[in-house]
């Protein structure tokens, strides 16, 4: 008795499974990453970074991910992963939590038409809720390419990424994330999240001041915290040194945190 698929059933979808591919395209409005992976050896096949002087309209983003998809020999996408990048989100309490007030979190501190629609990411390390709102004119067009994808806030992530990192249960844990030209800044005490807020910027000067802006903010952080600063971004080491002049317990880590 055969239990299971005939040998040349297996072979196909071996060959299929050896083909299949992984998108992940991180969006924001001065930088678009596209990258796309082989799922059987988990190498990159393909990796464009497109950076703007200046903030792009979402219409000229969406222009510059069709010129970058089409260039490639997509077969059998299995995944793809779109990560939005702005300053359009705000954590909210689960206790505190209304799903029919999603733009009403977002109007304070951001400037919300009204023809937006806000999208929320599950943040049960924290018990909160990341509620923001992407380019629908980007999401619309991967619907219509792949039929479904998954998409995420990178402050989400990047809220994941660190919390799994901690081990110490009562220290402060201070990142400031440089991507080009927008900073993302999450601190926790122990597991606990105590601060998250995004800045856009041009200047290592502009990069100082946000980071000393936050720490003066925050009782908890002293001279004595440990700033993580996280940028693999061609000006990293030139930022880092000159934050080093100022907040000496700083370290430099080259890799993005994984998103």
């Amino acid at each position: 008795m055969e239990i299971g698929q005939p040998p040349m059933m297996l072979s196909q979808e071996n060959r299929k499974l050896n083909e299949s591919q992984n998108l992940k395209i991180n969006v924001s409005l001065n930088e678009l990453t596209v990258i796309l992976k082989s799922v059987s050896e988990n190498t990159t096949i393909f990796s464009k970074n497109l950076k703007f002087l200046e903030n792009s309209s979402t219409d000229v983003l969406l222009d510059k991910l069709k010129l970058c998809l089409e260039k490639l020999e997509l077969r059998n996408v299995l995944r793809v992963k779109l990560v939005v990048n702005n300053d359009l989100s705000v954590l909210v309490p689960n206790n505190m939590y209304d799903n029919d007030l999603k733009l009403s979190y977002l109007k304070f501190n951001s400037e919300v038409l009204e023809n937006d629609k806000a999208e929320v990411d599950e943040l049960i390390e924290i018990d909160a809720k990341n509620v923001y709102i992407p380019y629908a004119n980007i999401n619309n067009f991967l619907i219509d390419k792949f039929g479904s994808f998954e998409f995420y806030h990178y402050s989400t992530l990047l809220i994941q990424n660190i919390f799994n990192k901690i081990e110490c249960s009562d220290c402060i844990h201070y990142y400031a994330d440089a991507q080009h030209n927008f900073l993302n800044i999450i601190i926790f005490k122990g597991k606990s999240l105590i601060y998250s807020n995004s800045f856009n910027y041009k200047t290592k000067e502009d990069l100082l001041y946000y980071i000393l802006f936050v720490s003066k903010q925050l009782k908890v952080v002293n001279s004595e915290t440990e700033i993580v600063f996280v940028s693999n971004k061609k000006e990293a080491s030139e930022e880092f040194n000159y934050l080093k002049k100022f907040v000496k317990n700083t370290i430099h880590v080259k890799e993005n945190i994984d998103i």
